[in-house]
């Protein structure tokens, strides 16, 4: 009986050293949450991040060190070796959280309520980092270390949510590039979602991005000098001048444009809708079918946003002053995503618009790099093959983000870039994202893990 209590004694005492000496992903993610990461201030993040792969055995690498600009990586093997490159992507930093928002937890708290967890970061990219990581571990722990054709890194970057210049935009320098000698990079892209095929919403498609719409913020400005009291009347000033340029903008004709990756997307949908609407969304291109568009993309958002550019109002100011003062300058503000390879110069953006009052200026306060479409290839169909061994009933379908990533700047200097996030999104999840009560269920961690796992195993294939 002695010698049985004692072997009991020890089993706990082992399993409280392994359950303390081993953090668990969810651990980790919850950890990473709680440091408010929002642009400009990613270091801290960026630093508990590093010190988790290094816990791990990864070689990192600090690429820039600042509060703003905090970039590293932390790879299978050191960078030195010189091997081709299964780039896994992340960026640390979040966008800020509204002030006067309504979340259901502290966004920063990283709570737990019931299956899922709340905080800013858990889908974008912060969770995604996490299943990396542990995938990466789960690889090391199984593989023989002999000598490997290629290196995995994770590659942790800053400033992804204003642009990328802080992050993005200096790992693609050639002596960084020459350094990191990317083979392939897996970033933040599609993920899985049912409800997209019209009629069959229990059809679960995952949507690979390998392509992005460009991302284009512009400022428009007027410049009138009216009366500057509001009890003088006036037809002509600054903020109605605006207002007829926002008018404008707004009822710009829409042109549906088919390139080769909305051709490619459309046909996959349309083989998995099957029967007369399938045939008719497969070939929506063409001409013969041009009366038909109208009313099948106005009916599907999804769909439409591959085929259209998006020119988004996001704030009107103008500078302080009392009500009865009237405003000699007013600005708005537009997010725009384009279509690849589209004109973007103020120029032609005014002659797009319709706006010839030279009242109106416009300028480009920033854009993300024009970028080809990755091909599809070998890489392309491990993802694939990673993504049905979790689950095997998907749809694997190519297509263009609508939104903008740290993808395109591989993309640029043509390196193979394919988007997605590695589980099941609903649409809670969906419009969670930038908003308010952003979400991951605790369950779509182990999917993430074990897509990642599947995916690194189809090029390090030495396990125990």
């Amino acid at each position: 009986m002695f010698i049985r209590i004692q072997f009991i004694i020890l089993l706990f005492i082992v399993a409280i050293g392994n359950s303390s000496a081993q953090t668990t992903a969810l651990e980790t993610l919850r950890e990473y949450v709680k440091i408010k990461s929002v642009t400009g201030n990613e270091k801290p993040a960026g630093e508990y991040m590093l010190k988790q792969c290094e816990s791990k055995g990864l070689h990192t690498y600090i690429f820039s060190n600042t509060d703003s600009s905090y970039n590293f990586s932390a790879s299978l093997y050191p960078l030195s070796m010189g091997l081709p490159n299964i780039i896994l992507l992340s960026h640390i930093d979040v966008v800020p959280v509204a002030e006067r928002g309504s979340w259901k937890h502290d966004a920063f708290a990283a709570t737990i309520d019931e299956d899922t967890l709340y905080g800013r970061g858990v889908i974008d990219t912060k969770g995604m980092a996490v299943m990396q990581l542990f995938a990466l571990q789960r690889i090391k722990d199984s593989l023989q270390l002999t000598n490997s054709q290629f290196n995995v890194t994770l590659l942790f970057l800053s400033g992804e949510e204003t642009g990328g210049q802080n992050g993005g935009a200096k790992i693609i320098q050639p002596q960084i590039l020459d350094l990191l000698k990317p083979m392939v990079v897996i970033g933040e892209g599609g993920g899985g979602m049912k409800n997209v095929i019209p009629g069959k919403p229990n059809e679960l498609c995952f949507f690979v991005s390998i392509a992005e719409k460009q991302s284009l913020w512009l400022k428009l400005e007027s410049h009138v000098k009216s009366y500057g009291h509001g009890a003088v009347p006036s037809s002509k000033n600054a903020n109605r001048l605006l207002l007829k340029a926002i008018s404008k903008i707004d009822n710009t004709s829409e042109k549906y444009q088919f390139d080769k990756t909305a051709k490619r997307t459309f046909h996959e949908i349309g083989n998995v809708l099957g029967g007369y609407k399938g045939f008719v969304l497969k070939h929506l291109n063409w001409w013969v079918l041009k009366p038909l568009r109208g009313k099948v993309l106005n009916d599907n958002a999804i769909l439409k946003v591959l085929v259209t550019n998006g020119f988004q109002l996001t704030q009107i100011q103008n500078p302080p002053a009392k009500v009865n003062q009237v405003a000699q300058v007013a600005t708005a503000f537009y997010d725009c995503r384009l279509l690849p390879r589209k004109m973007q110069k103020p120029i032609f953006l005014k002659f797009l618009f319709g706006i010839v009052d030279p009242r109106i200026k416009i300028t480009v306060l920033n854009e993300s790099p024009d970028a080809l479409p990755t091909k599809l290839d070998n890489h392309f169909t491990n993802l694939s093959l990673a993504i049905l061994t979790q689950f095997p009933t998907a749809h694997i379908i190519p297509v263009m983000l609508p939104a903008t990533s740290d993808n395109s700047y591989f993309r640029s200097v043509d390196i193979p870039a394919y988007g997605t996030l590695p589980f099941i999104l609903s649409n809670d999840m969906a419009e969670s994202v930038h908003a308010d009560n952003e979400k991951l269920p605790l369950h779509a961690i182990d999917d993430g893990i074990a897509i990642y796992y599947h995916f690194l195993l189809s090029y390090l294939n030495h396990v125990k």
